[in-house]
């Protein structure tokens, strides 16, 4: 799980991004790190925006969502309502 990784929700096709890693007040404690998503949600007419952060373990997010567009693939993306079509027809 990589900063700018796109997931897409298992059942729903909700769309987050990796945003940030966070561990409890500053320790840098193995394994005790959140990871920081944002929602990308569609916006009628400019395209797309985040709608708010959420947090969770490495396993929780994979339990909910999968991966649809790593980071290093981005860029083969004009611009998220391509990511949106993929995430409704995979």
């Amino acid at each position: 799980m990589k900063l700018g990784d796109v997931y897409k929700h298992k059942k729903n096709n909700s769309l987050i991004q990796i945003d940030s890693y966070a561990t409890p007040m500053g320790r840098f404690d193995k394994g005790k790190e959140i990871i920081v998503f944002r929602k990308i949600v569609p916006y009628s007419i400019i395209g797309s925006s985040p709608a708010f952060n959420g947090y969770g373990s490495n396993e929780e997010i994979e339990n909910e969502y999968e991966l649809l567009v790593s980071q290093e693939d981005l860029s083969n993306y004009s611009d998220w309502d391509e990511i949106f079509h993929l995430a409704k027809n995979s």
